[in-house]
């Protein structure tokens, strides 16, 4: 006992033994929340309070569930596999595996991953003669998932759409279902709807399981969304043992669906829950943390608390101002060099607002030889080569499964065209069977007889595999389904030099499938094609290599680095400018910056560039981030060779005149900006415009010269216009 115990401070120790009712822990980051969930964990199994299989314990990524399980383990002295800790989507899988005939699916269901989930919908698309130019197949998939997400089903969706073209989303909602059902698949979304569905309405099921957990443990739950709160109640049983760790100026998801109101009306959901709050950060130096903690108190929507730690002191944070997005790569790669003398590498990282900024960093950095990898780049299942052979396997266990059916009936090349192809799947369509199915009764279907040479290969090879996947280990069989498909040959034909990092890449996922097989009893191929369906790009960072980090800022979240540089601070890019009109898009803006600041556990240095190319060369003005702290905490390196901005004198400078025409204000930080009188047309006000005449402002984008407003002017509707050209009065 005292070996679990030891090393908590009085408030960790409060919340690893308070082990009745609601709870919720208020974790400010680097306050030892992993800590907190692994020792919880244990002291419940150690006190007896529940078995390992009553215990469900859910985060965000399959890294952080592996890892708190290894920590769970080391506790206790010994594996336990009867231990469920894992991600959200991971335990529906299971749970569907099991549960999901219930709802007419087969226990091999194929989880369909966003690109398969993309081309499905396509085909839907086309097939509903709608045009692709107005309907594109992600934006319908992002309205599909936001009523997933919302537990509105595809019925309900279409009783309620009014319009031509909600009722066109509508139609695709609907035929993209009944395809998934036909092809015996679901997509991410599908595994949280379907879990909450069954367990909500099929009272034994429910029943079952809400009697099973007798204790459910959840990280990260500022980042939980509507099904997921709805997953966790229908999970939760009288007794309502439910603890949830997070930190709600650490919700940066809600552009995904994430709703910050679970975390803040957690008391109101649970009545007589007790409040926790871990505020010793063991991470960061003093100075980051005041940084960090004076931009987030610009928040409204958050719970009150101060972070402070026993690391007084240290670095200033560095502010590096340039010309451009270039002389931004050059001045940070110059920094990084210099610090990288009392630093490794991996404890460095350039964290950016969109992954479209690492382009200038990567060529400075290969120029000067610096390792370095990317985290958000093409994901390692994401890759050509990887989908390819994926997408044997996957219908090698669901011959329902129509999109993999696809993707491979001509690779390699059998001769098929996109004519046959097509029509074979109407064919599939009216004898309302897959494509393959049709492909395995060719003798009924005469009109496809002049084909059957062509893909009776194709057809023997996969039930050959069929039938072998029941007693090879898996990495045995795609090893071999590799050699029977010539597939390296095929790779080197088509460009040999490229092909031998694809060859590479086919190696490492097959070793990937051996050590998949090592570590799991259940190493079916069922069970590894759904594990890895759930993959994210941060399962596969790993800090273990002495190379730089290149990452979004999102991608950064529960990471951290001795050194960390958070670069293109400026308004328009970070916050973005869609974010500015909005006030809980420009708050989750703001948690953002406090993410990647206290990411930083010894140096944190800001850069912010004048000019920029967004779809044109924009000038910009430094992030309102950066003035929200304060000018003690901050050491100003001037590198511009033209000052567009003036800066108080000191650390930051020189100060200049005022160029006539400007109004000018000052920062807590001794940064003046310099505002256009475009800077008060916000959101709101009224305008009067040459040729439109009176309108209201509904929206903008951009700032100072580059600003655009969408006005909705009386008589003639909605305009988007570049406020530099448009003469535009205020009239109120």
């Amino acid at each position: 006992m005292s070996r679990l115990l030891k090393d908590l401070n009085p408030d960790q120790h409060e919340a690893v033994t308070t082990t009745a009712g609601p709870l919720l822990v208020i974790a400010g980051a680097g306050s030892g929340k992993t800590r907190v969930l692994t020792r919880r964990l244990a002291y419940i199994l150690q006190q007896r309070l529940a078995e390992p299989y009553q215990i469900l314990a859910v985060t965000f990524t399959n890294k952080a569930a592996g890892e708190m399980k290894e920590r769970v383990w080391r506790l206790l002295g010994g594996e336990i596999s009867a231990l469920n800790v894992s991600t959200f989507h991971s335990f529906c899988a299971r749970f569907l595996r099991r549960e999901g005939g219930a709802l007419g699916y087969d226990n091999n269901y194929t989880i369909f991953d966003e690109s398969d989930s993309e081309t499905l919908a396509k085909n839907c698309i086309k097939q509903l003669g709608l045009a692709g130019s107005q309907f594109s197949p992600k934006a319908q998939l992002r309205k599909i998932s936001n009523a997933k997400n919302r537990m509105v089903g595809a019925e309900t969706y279409a009783a309620s759409a009014s319009g031509y073209f909600e009722k066109a989303t509508a139609d695709i909602y609907s035929l993209y279902q009944k395809r998934l059902r036909e092809c015996n698949a679901m997509d991410f979304d599908d595994l949280l709807f379907n879990s909450v569905t069954l367990l909500k309405n099929n009272r034994e099921i429910g029943g079952r399981y809400r009697q099973r957990f007798q204790y459910l443990l959840v990280d990260e739950y500022q980042d939980t969304n509507h099904v997921q709160y709805l997953l966790l109640k229908h999970l939760l049983g009288d007794h309502q043992n439910i603890c949830v760790v997070g930190d709600e100026d650490q919700s940066i998801y809600g552009w995904r669906g994430a709703d910050i109101r679970n975390i803040l009306e957690f008391e109101k959901d649970f009545p007589g829950a007790k409040i926790i709050k871990l505020e010793q950060n063991y991470r960061s130096t003093s100075i980051i943390l005041d940084a960090a903690s004076s931009v987030i108190e610009n928040n409204e929507a958050r719970k009150a608390k101060k972070l402070w730690t026993d690391i007084k002191g240290g670095e200033k944070l560095q502010l590096l101002l340039v010309d451009s997005a270039e002389e931004e790569a050059v001045a940070v790669v110059d920094f990084l060099k210099n610090e990288r003398n009392g630093s490794n590498l991996k404890e460095m990282s350039i964290l950016y607002r969109t992954n479209a900024q690492s382009r200038a960093f990567e060529e400075h950095l290969r120029r000067d030889n610096i390792p370095y990898q990317i985290v958000g780049g093409i994901a390692f299942y994401q890759r050509k080569e990887i989908k390819d052979l994926l997408a044997y396997l996957k219908l090698i266990v669901n011959i329902k499964d129509d999109v993999s059916f696809q993707r491979i009936i001509n690779y390699p090349r059998r001769g098929v065209g996109a004519k046959s192809l097509e029509g074979l799947l109407s064919l599939a369509a009216r004898e309302s069977v897959s494509a393959y199915e049709i492909l395995l009764k060719l003798d009924d279907f005469p009109e496809l007889f002049a084909r059957a040479k062509r893909v009776k290969p194709f057809v023997e090879l996969i039930e050959i595999y069929r039938q072998k996947r029941e007693s090879v280990p898996i990495d045995i069989l795609a090893q071999d389904l590799v050699e029977d498909l010539r597939f390296l040959d095929e790779l080197r034909q088509e460009d040999e030099i490229v092909a031998q990092t694809k060859i590479e890449n086919v190696e490492a996922f097959i070793e990937g499938m051996a050590e998949y097989a090592s570590h799991n009893g259940e190493a079916t191929l069922e069970n590894y094609l759904a594990e890895i369906s759930l993959f994210t790009d941060l399962d596969s960072y790993r800090e273990i290599e002495d190379k730089l980090t290149l990452m979004s800022l999102h991608s950064a979240k529960g990471l951290e680095f001795e050194i960390v540089f958070m670069v293109g601070l400026e308004e328009g890019l970070f916050p973005l400018g869609r974010a500015v009109a909005e006030p809980m898009e420009l708050e989750e803006e703001r948690r953002l910056f406090y993410v990647g600041a206290t990411r930083a556990k010894k140096k944190l240095i800001l850069s912010s560039a004048t000019t920029r190319h967004r779809f044109g060369e924009v000038e910009s003005i430094p992030s309102r981030f950066i003035k929200e702290i304060p000018e003690n905490l901050v050491e100003c390196h001037e590198l511009r060779s033209r000052r567009r901005f003036e800066f108080d004198t000191g650390a930051f400078g020189t100060r200049g005149e005022s160029p006539a025409g400007r109004r000018r204000a000052t920062s807590p930080s001794g940064v003046h900006y310099d505002f256009e009188d475009s800077e008060i047309m916000t959101v709101g006000r009224i305008v009067q415009h040459p040729t439109f005449g009176r309108g209201k402002i509904i929206g903008a984008e951009g700032f100072g010269e580059s600003l655009t407003l969408e006005i909705m002017f009386t008589g003639v509707g909605k305009k988007k216009i570049m406020v530099k050209y448009a003469r535009l009065k205020i009239v109120g």
